[in-house]
This record gives structure tokens, C-alpha cells and sequence, in this order.
């Protein structure tokens, strides 16, 4: 146990494993499934999955409920699975819902604040009453489908003006983790979203962002 690498990743849907097939079943392949399969490969590791479709940055909405605020758990999270050694924090899709009206500016901002809050967190190594805090990686979400915006999906009300917000996430993300001196990792460098479902994945791109994030990984875990 003493040279296992414990990840936690905190996510929504994509990281649930939701597929764009629309039947609502956990993808057993699911991206953090894949990148602990890579990880163990070359070492220890145990990922431990907080993720719940439909979760925000730190919203209450008023459609699905208070416990879709990602923020409201997320110090409890973190103690309760404390040692962490490392966090990766992956939201910020469902914040580009129209009812937000949130700008990608002010996503990335709330990003941004879950990762300063899990920095002051002492859910690292150490005891009880002496832990360190964890290493923390922010990923930016893939940019969504282009059909969010075709006027004959069924689901384009509730996303209307997503697509424009979604493509200026990375550049936002990267400027507001650059100034709070957090580490940013794109993951529109290793899939992208479907266009069958634009909000959701496909299985190829799950096992292609697993091994990605493997790799991305790897090098903060020694």
C-alpha cells in the first residue's frame, strides 16, 4: 500500500462514462478506468471515480437539483478519501447550459475555485490531523458538438449559445489556471466530442483520453 498512487478524479458525465449512444449504461472502458490501466502498467496506482452526470462547478439547478453543485461535497470528498496523492478536477460542461448564463470566462473561474479549494485541503499523505495536500491537475473538457446548435436536435433549447462558450473554455481555463499557478492539461489534445450526442463521448474517444491522461500523468507520480 505504502507505494501505491492514490488518484481521485472528480468529474460529470464524460468521466461517469456516459456514451453518446443515449441508453444512459456506464461505459466499463470509461476513461479513468483506461488510465488506471495504462498507470498500472508502469506502477501502483488505485483511481477512485467521484463523478456524477449532470454535475456543476458550483451551481444549484433549479431542473436537477442541489445535488448536482459540485461544489457543496467537495472538501467532504476529499477528507474521505484521504491519503490523496494526486486530484484531477474535470467540470464545467453542464455550466454551458443556457439557464446559467455563464460566460466560458466565468466557468473557468469556478474551475478554478474547486482547485484552490481542494490546494488548501489536507487530503494528502500524512495523519489524520497531519496530512499534506494533494498534487491537483485541471482539465479543461472537450469542446462540444457542433450539433448543439442544429436547430432539429431535440436538446438544442437547453444549450443554446453552448457551442461559442465551449470552444473559448481552453484559452479561458488556461490564462485563469496560468495567473492562480495551477497546472492546466487540454483534453481537447486527446478526443473529441461526439456528434451524434455533442455533449457526450464516444467509447474510442474514452480509451483514447484514458491513455492520454495516462501519459500526462505519469510524470507528477513518482
Amino acid at each position: 500500500m505504502s507505494g501505491e498512487k492514490r488518484i481521485l478524479v472528480y468529474g460529470d458525465s464524460n468521466s461517469w462514462g456516459y456514451l453518446d449512444d443515449g441508453l444512459g449504461q456506464r461505459f466499463a472502458r470509461r476513461w479513468p478506468v483506461e488510465m488506471q490501466n495504462q498507470l498500472s502498467a508502469v506502477q501502483q496506482v488505485s483511481v477512485i471515480e467521484e463523478c456524477l452526470p449532470g454535475r456543476t462547478t458550483n451551481l444549484p439547478d433549479p431542473v436537477m437539483g442541489t445535488a448536482f453543485n459540485g461544489h457543496s461535497p467537495f472538501e467532504a470528498v476529499l477528507l474521505s478519501h484521504q491519503p490523496l496523492d494526486h486530484i484531477l478536477i474535470m467540470l464545467g460542461t453542464n455550466d454551458l447550459k443556457a439557464r446559467f448564463n455563464r460566460t466560458a470566462d466565468d466557468i473557468a473561474a469556478a474551475i478554478v475555485g474547486l482547485a484552490q479549494m481542494a490546494r488548501s485541503v489536507p487530503a494528502g499523505r500524512g495523519g489524520w490531523s497531519s496530512a499534506l495536500t494533494s498534487d491537483i491537475s485541471v482539465i479543461c473538457p472537450l469542446v462540444i458538438g457542433q450539433r448543439a446548435a442544429d436547430p432539429n436536435w431535440e436538446r438544442v433549447d437547453e444549450w443554446a449559445g453552448a457551442n461559442e462558450k465551449s470552444a473559448a473554455l481552453p484559452l479561458a481555463l488556461q490564462q485563469a489556471c496560468n495567473t492562480a499557478g495551477l497546472r492546466m492539461v487540454d483534453g481537447n489534445e486527446f478526443g473529441q466530442s461526439s456528434e451524434r450526442d455533442p455533449i457526450h463521448w464516444g467509447e474510442d474517444t474514452h480509451i483514447r483520453f484514458g491513455a492520454g491522461m495516462a501519459q500526462a500523468l505519469q510524470p507528477y507520480l513518482k
